[in-house]
């Protein structure tokens, strides 16, 4: 039998929203799927049977680039880390544990500052800080319009997700970027009835349609996250660190060690003291959770 291949744009309680020629088929998936543990997320590529009046059934999820856990989604290009200057006070330790995160997933991370009206000045500075550690960063307001236009052709026809504080505006800006909600089947009707979950059922992730054909995820995003690494990899993610030089020991963890390059570049002026002493506590926090292992 011939498959189509699609892209899961929405989970809902085991059904699958596969997008396929500009269609959305409403899709069951094959057993074979749950005794592999791969269960399809927002994001997947796949192959699918197409069947009568919409329906389908998933046959196979095609190798994924990455995946997020929380949220729930496959093949994502970018992560767009958002914060605000005030209402609430950006948590920079979350932003850079995110960041090193991200690095170290090798996926592209981009810095929005949302609610500039609300004090300029700080988010220029803001911004500046990731600016100068190397990350794409940009200042916008999802209120006034502004920078709107400039997210969206960055954004481009990537797939991203939105990740940040609660109440910095994540669903404000996913609903002034995407292009309307998803135009889902008919039977999406029937399913919520079926679930008992009424007619405005709770998606786990839906990608909703960007202008520059890319797609952003409808989800809550993540702010709150256990970091799964080594502490002694933790350098590695800062990129501002990787072009101080030669350090005197090696490996050089920044910290303690004499004669190191990225402090000399830190009394220099050449790295943020913000993000430097974020470096510190994430190291001893991972440091601190390694020495409970055992």
């Amino acid at each position: 039998m011939e498959y189509a291949q699609g892209i899961v744009v929405s989970v809902v309680a085991g059904y699958y929203f596969v997008e396929h020629a500009n269609k959305i088929y409403l899709c069951r998936g094959r057993g074979k799927l749950r005794l592999d543990n791969l269960a399809p997320m927002a994001g997947d590529i796949v192959l699918f049977s197409p069947g009568k009046e919409g329906n389908g059934t998933v046959e196979q999820v095609l190798p994924r680039r990455n995946f997020l856990l929380r949220p729930a989604a496959a093949n994502v290009d970018a992560v767009v880390i958002i914060l605000a200057p005030q209402g609430p006070q950006p948590n920079l330790l979350m932003v850079d544990k995110l960041l090193a995160l991200l690095v170290s997933m090798k996926l592209e991370a981009i810095l929005c500052v949302n609610k500039a009206d609300l004090d300029p000045q700080a988010a220029r500075l803001l911004a500046g800080i990731y600016r100068d550690a190397g990350f794409a960063s940009i200042i916008c307001s999802a209120l006034t319009g502004h920078g709107m236009d400039e997210l969206s052709q960055m954004l481009g026809r990537r797939t991203v997700v939105l990740a940040g504080q609660s109440g910095v505006g994540k669903s404000h800006i996913s609903s002034q970027i995407a292009l309307g909600q998803l135009e889902l089947p008919v039977q999406v009707g029937k399913l919520s009835a079926k679930i008992g979950r009424g007619k405005h059922t709770t998606r786990q992730v839906s990608l909703l349609p960007l202008a520059g054909g890319g797609k952003v995820a409808d989800t809550p995003g993540f702010s709150v996250f256990e970091l799964e690494m080594e502490s002694h990899d933790l350098h590695r993610y800062y990129p501002e660190f990787l072009n101080s030089g030669q350090c005197k020991f090696a490996p050089c963890f920044h910290i303690h060690e004499p004669d190191c390059a990225v402090k000399a570049r830190l009394q220099q002026g050449e790295i943020n003291p913000i993000r430097y002493e974020n470096y510190v506590k994430i190291y001893t926090e991972l440091q601190e959770r390694e020495a409970n292992r055992y």
